[in-house]
């Protein structure tokens, strides 16, 4: 909230439930039946951020209290969900999702439905889609899908990104990336918007001069619609 105060109000707030090898490993903490942390969370977090106080006591979360920051409006809250659990929990209690490592197969046939009916059974307006993906305007796609292979490795073992990239028939990370030169990186990018994506997030990859050239595609894109 302070964050939104500071800049205008224009914060837009991403949960996610993160990994059993954080959450068990790292905290100490139980991952077994991980959507019922952040719907806890979420029933907590949502309220402090409209103002309003609260008093909850659920199986993995105790609240008590209000959180005040003037000038501060509740901001949008998105919540990183790739499981059907994980997907009716953001549909029920935030405003959508952001996808991540989920091509248009994924989003178009799992993502978007399963989000939608939770949010529709909510009486919740229609949810944000954000697709967040690898993107490099190169002249070199081989060589940098290789490159993204070799950096990506361990991703593709964690169960929650094994099953979405199973949903698109990708065998890890770097088939998922969107490579090759303007014109190719233009089509994934409608192709991501034509299954159900309302917002695209572009994290460049490649050479400096590639990155840049990979920034510049989605303004002009922007410019001609």
């Amino acid at each position: 909230m302070t964050v939104q105060a500071a800049t205008g109000n224009c914060l837009t707030l991403w949960v996610g439930v993160s990994h059993r090898h954080v959450v068990e490993d790292q905290f100490g903490y139980s991952f077994d039946r991980p959507a019922r942390h952040p719907r806890s969370y979420l029933s907590v977090l949502v309220p402090l951020l409209r103002g309003e106080s609260v008093r909850h006591e659920g199986e993995t979360l105790r609240a008590v209290g209000s959180v005040t920051a003037p000038g501060a409006e509740a901001p949008p809250v998105l919540v990183g969900a790739l499981g059907p659990s994980m997907l009716r929990v953001a549909g029920e209690l935030a405003d959508g999702t952001v996808s991540v490592w989920a091509g248009p197969t994924a989003v178009a046939r799992h993502i978007v439905p399963t989000l939608t009916r939770a949010a529709e059974g909510a009486g919740r307006p229609a949810p944000r889609v954000v697709a967040f993906f690898l993107a490099g305007v190169t002249a070199e796609p081989e060589a940098r899908r290789t490159e993204l292979s070799e950096r990506f490795t361990q991703v593709q073992r964690i169960p929650s990104y094994r099953a979405v990239l199973d949903r698109d028939g990708a065998a890890g990370p770097a088939d998922t990336a969107v490579l090759g030169e303007e014109a190719t990186v233009e089509r994934a990018l409608r192709a991501l918007a034509e299954a159900g994506a309302t917002e695209l997030v572009t994290s460049p990859v490649g050479t400096p001069e590639e990155q840049s050239r990979t920034k510049e595609l989605p303004a002009a894109l922007s410019r001609r619609t």
